[in-house]
């Protein structure tokens, strides 16, 4: 068990805060006759049933232990107990477990797991106040009347003694989280690994493959994510005829021809101007126009370079940023669609141009400080606008993010890879036209980058970025990803904006992305975990140092019953005439013994608070949201300020200053807007956001935080501002994946109470049913 001293004092660790939402009293195994309580042998044996039912098909699941079997459509947890696939019970606060089933997972009601005498101690002393007021006369009038009961209740428990330390488990670590992944990755980072290409060697033989029938991976240096080569010039060009007219020719055939390399200009535009044969003239005559006046000797345009074949014009698309490199310049041909001729309106026009994906990496790529010529379709060749590279970004919507990658590719402003990577992603999100491929993304972004993986068409769009990513990984990008919170349910993972307002740059990863899975999920190594229990509280064993006031109670206490019997015996001695001086030794034995049964409540409490040096290590989790006090007593006895609020372990998370500009926890609730939130959720539906509460005994801190549902393990993937990025994962155990449901900020002192989990399957988003 670990040693780490606590302070107590309540006012020290907890605000004054006005708190905004009171849930409904627990009614602890009052809860035995709810109309919807259900029975079982097992631990918890009352219980409600989910509310939503899932699937009738069983799957199957192989766990830590190898044993595999088929399992109800159910939600299941891992037991840190032995390992096996366990049926998902959630405690719910009283308002919450009283509604009706809403959930996919079984609920409990909440139980007091604390001992049994501190219990009835903390029952009698209750009812006085605790924060230093003086009690009133119905306070001291509730607590006699509890007292008499309480001090013979403690004196029946006596006879039998049991221990109230709870368990030291696991050396005071975190149960840890058994968990291995057994499939295939859908791209492994090490050739090795790929279910497409399974070798076998024999000494003296060479590979064969162990699955001919298989398709076979790719064989180039970096196997399963081939590095695609970057062209050094088109595939075709329109060459200018030497009066009037053009030739589309292969590059490779003119230059044979001509024994030099081509200058070309390239005509940059949007299939939203230009659909019909017809429109599709102007941009030839804009081409060939603008190559004769920059002394070029050819010009590129999409609709008549890209090749004759469908699968040659996907595979040139994907290569436009390398035409543009090679590009001597770049014009632009646009339209009014509107029908309006004024020559004014190019800038909407050019709007609506850059709305096309592609658009953005030939502007990015286009040479430096180069002037750019616009022609509109409504008012010909003769005077096309004008417009600086530099001066793009004031046409987007994007301005104040795109104009950094201008500034960027201009050499005004040096971006590190992953802030290049990032930008541009955001720049892409905006741009939603021009897509050919789920892919595209991805594709139009590894323009901008050196090296590039094959397009792979049955790639989703985050596979492929994740490809991309990997290939170029020098800055950990996929792994940085992983850490952060999106700010909505809705917000994509493209979209890198961290609910914490922290950028990708100030996260360092603690892991390590090792293959891409199918649905968009990717295998993880190296990383910390744990379990978290739902199902109920425990007793948490901990350590406390003797003072000389505990010392003389305990052993006060104990004292008791010898006091007792000693004094019965010499009382009935003396009443049968042994001796008169034994009767008054018995009587005054017989008062001691009494006085400390009077104050027993008052002796177990002394006993058990104070500064805590170390405490077993348990992540507990609950539906819903309970105060401090209360939680405290369920979990150790009574309130004695041993849980302190987090002050920023989520976003939810509030803290203040106190008169000495120390730090202090506040009850989330008492912001108006998170005791909304607390309000709202008890009703909640599949898919929405629910509220939970996480107990971590080692810090002795409490969380508040938002989930759509009950995460079941804790996994460390990274640091951020001195704290570790804490992702709370669902478990879907028909395909062995954790789903992060929320990002929490955790000391870092809690990686020594952890254990390492083997490879990992890690999904951002999981469906709801």
């Amino acid at each position: 068990m670990a040693g780490r001293i606590h302070s107590t004092p309540k006012e020290e660790v907890r605000s004054s805060a006005a708190v905004q939402y009171r849930g409904l009293p627990e009614q602890g195994y009052k809860n035995i006759f709810h109309p919807g309580a259900r029975w079982r042998i097992k631990w918890p044996n009352n219980f409600q049933l989910a509310g939503i039912p899932r699937s009738v098909s069983e799957k199957r699941h192989r766990d830590v232990m190898q044993r595999a079997k088929e399992f109800a459509a159910e939600d299941y947890y891992l037991s840190p107990f032995d390992g096996h696939l366990a049926k998902l019970f959630v405690q719910s606060t009283q308002e919450i477990y009283d509604t009706s089933p809403n959930s996919t997972w079984r609920r409990t009601f909440i139980r007091n797991q604390s001992p049994f005498i501190l219990q009835i101690a903390n029952w009698a002393l209750q009812s006085l106040p605790t924060d230093g007021r003086e009690p009133s006369g119905h306070d001291m009038a509730m607590a006699a009347l509890k007292w008499v009961p309480s001090c013979a209740a403690i004196l029946f428990l006596m006879i039998f003694p049991v221990s109230v330390a709870g368990e030291v488990r696991n050396n005071g670590k975190y149960d840890a989280l058994p968990y291995k992944f057994w499939g295939y990755p859908y791209h492994a980072r090490n050739p090795q690994e790929d279910k497409r290409d399974l070798r076998i060697s024999w000494p003296g033989h060479s590979h064969l493959s162990a699955t001919p029938s298989a398709p076979q991976g790719p064989t180039s240096k970096s196997a399963l994510n081939p590095i695609s080569e970057r062209p050094i010039e088109p595939k075709y060009l329109c060459f200018l005829k030497s009066t009037e007219g053009v030739d589309i020719l292969e590059v490779s055939q003119w230059r044979r021809d001509h024994h030099t390399a081509a200058t070309y200009v390239l005509v940059s535009y949007t299939s939203e101007h230009f659909r019909t044969d017809e429109e599709q003239l102007f941009l030839h005559d804009v081409g060939e126009h603008a190559a004769r006046r920059a002394g070029a000797q050819a010009y590129w345009v999409s609709c008549s370079c890209l090749g004759s074949t469908d699968d040659e014009k996907q595979d040139n698309v994907w290569r436009i940023s390398d035409v543009v490199r090679g590009a001597r310049s770049m014009v632009i041909a646009v339209a009014d669609v509107s029908g309006q001729e004024q020559p004014s309106l190019n800038t909407t026009a050019l709007r609506q141009w850059g709305t096309r994906v592609w658009t953005l990496p030939e502007i990015l790529l286009t040479p430096s400080n180069s002037e750019i010529e616009v022609y509109n379709r409504s008012t010909g060749l003769d005077a096309p606008l004008k417009v600086y590279k530099r001066n793009f970004a004031h046409l987007w919507g994007d301005a104040a993010i795109s104009r950094e990658l201008i500034d960027h590719y201009e050499g005004n402003l040096t971006l590190s890879s992953l802030e290049l990577v990032t930008i541009a992603l955001k720049c892409l999100h905006s741009r939603q036209k021009g897509f050919h491929l789920p892919g595209d993304m991805a594709y139009a972004l590894m323009g901008l980058l050196r090296r590039r993986p094959t397009v792979v068409k049955s790639d989703t769009a985050f596979q492929a970025f994740a490809r991309l990513s990997l290939a170029n990984d020098n800055d950990l990008l996929l792994e940085r990803l992983i850490c952060t919170l999106p700010k909505s349910l809705s917000q994509p993972w493209y979209d890198m904006d961290d609910q914490w307002s922290v950028s990708l740059w100030d996260i360092l990863p603690s892991t390590q992305v090792c293959g891409i899975a199918d649905n968009n999920t990717v295998i993880i190594d190296g990383c910390y975990a744990a379990a978290i229990r739902w199902k109920a509280f425990a007793a948490v064993a901990n350590l406390t140092r003797d003072s000389w006031g505990r010392f003389f109670f305990r052993y006060l206490f104990r004292s008791t019953s010898y006091f007792f019997i000693v004094g019965i015996s010499l009382v009935a001695a003396g009443a049968a005439g042994v001796g008169v001086s034994l009767t008054a030794v018995g009587a005054i034995l017989l008062t001691i013994a009494l006085l400390i049964i009077l104050g027993s409540p008052y002796i177990i409490r002394k006993l058990y608070t104070g500064k805590l040096w170390g405490t077993q290590a348990w992540f507990f989790g609950f539906e819903g949201y309970m105060d401090i006090s209360t939680l405290e007593e369920h979990i150790f006895g009574a309130d004695m300020g041993h849980l302190k609020w987090s002050t920023n372990g989520s976003p939810l998370s509030m803290h203040t200053a106190n008169e000495y500009g120390e730090c202090i926890g506040q009850d989330p609730t008492s912001n108006p807007e998170t005791a909304e939130k607390v309000k709202r959720a008890i009703n909640a539906q599949m898919g929405e956001q629910r509220i939970f509460t996480l107990v971590d005994t080692y810090t002795l801190t409490v969380t508040v935080f938002e989930a759509v549902r009950p995460p079941i393990a804790v996994v460390m993937c990274g640091a951020e501002g001195g704290m570790q990025r804490a992702l709370l994962c669902s478990y879907d155990w028909s395909t062995q994946t954790l789903y992060r449901e929320s990002v929490m900020r955790m000391e870092t002192i809690v990686l020594d109470q952890m254990s390492r989990v083997g490879r990992l399957r890690l999904g951002l988003s999981r469906n709801v049913l």
